[in-house]
């Protein structure tokens, strides 16, 4: 085993454990605060925080020209719905997480790798083989699994089991997105246009919705934006030493680490069956996931 794909293993396994944090950060907070609002707080705070090495690379007089040039007005569009998509994302998986079990929200939403191979075939004319077909069924197999449900109760579909396959949907959509900006442009300035063109776009929802926090909520959701950020990075410099059929297998500590972290925040058991489809959507997304490169700019989330 090389030294480069041992660093970036470990650069892997800090990026799915910070990811299992930040949606952990929602949990934490009031289940009153509306997602929108948790949404633009991660958005925001993630702009701030990224904003200086996107002004330490470009420079400050030509930041806007960068942003504004017209030569990349069709990359830009392509940001801007990426940023909707996070946005979704995010607020879907903020719901999710306040609502059943961080693991279950968390497995669920690792099944954003199905989405992403068929909306790949369907708009970047990516081969979809039978293969591909099987383990995606798999995985959204082990999805159902995992969110439990009981067809004999009154709301036998829980709300926040589709709340995470919502979720899973926009990031299978960002997923797409990202392979097309990601070789087009920097990191920096991806970053910067996705999290300042969320927190535009979230502006007036956020106004409309907006709830007082009490400042230790108010801290909790605002850490959300550096973790992401740093979460990013994290798996920017694992691609960038390792293929990422070599990597993949290993995001999915991420599950563990969620977990985890439920059973020691918030005394959450996992159950057997949800293990059980955990290991579904794991192995149905490795599958799906070899010889099938991504850009050396890998999604985190929900840009999350």
């Amino acid at each position: 085993m090389s030294r480069d794909l041992v660093k970036a293993m470990g650069w892997v396994v800090l990026g799915a454990f910070l990811f299992a944090f930040m949606f952990m950060l929602p949990k934490l907070a009031s289940a009153a605060v509306p997602p929108v609002q948790v949404a633009f707080l991660r958005y925001f705070a993630g702009f701030l925080t990224i904003l200086p090495f996107f002004l330490a690379t470009y420079g400050p007089r030509q930041a806007a020209p960068e942003i504004l040039a017209p030569a990349k007005r069709r990359l830009n569009l392509a940001h801007v719905f990426r940023a909707c998509c996070g946005i979704t994302s995010v607020a879907f998986g903020t719901y999710a997480v306040t609502h059943i079990p961080l693991a279950n929200a968390q497995a669920i939403a690792m099944t954003n790798g199905v989405f992403a191979v068929t909306l790949a075939a369907i708009f970047l004319r990516e081969r979809l083989r039978r293969a591909d077909l099987i383990a995606g069924v798999v995985c959204l197999a082990g999805a159902v699994v995992v969110a439990g449900p009981d067809p004999e109760a009154p709301g036998w579909v829980s709300l926040g089991a589709l709340a995470a396959l919502v979720q899973a949907i926009a990031w299978g959509a960002e997923v797409v997105l990202l392979r097309f900006t990601a070789v087009r442009d920097t990191p920096q300035r991806t970053l910067t246009l996705v999290n300042g063109s969320a927190c535009l776009m979230l502006l007036a929802a956020t106004a409309w919705w907006w709830r007082l926090l009490p400042l230790a909520d108010l801290v909790v959701l605002l850490a959300m934006g550096p973790v992401a950020i740093v979460g990013q990075y994290c798996n920017i410099r694992a691609f960038q030493l390792a293929e990422t059929a070599k990597l993949v297998p290993i995001k999915y500590l991420g599950l563990v680490f969620a977990a985890l972290l439920g059973l020691l925040f918030f005394d959450e058991w996992p159950r057997p069956a949800a293990i059980a489809g955990a290991v579904m959507i794991c192995a149905g997304a490795i599958y799906l996931a070899r010889d099938k490169p991504v850009p050396a700019v890998p999604i985190a989330g929900p840009a999350n």
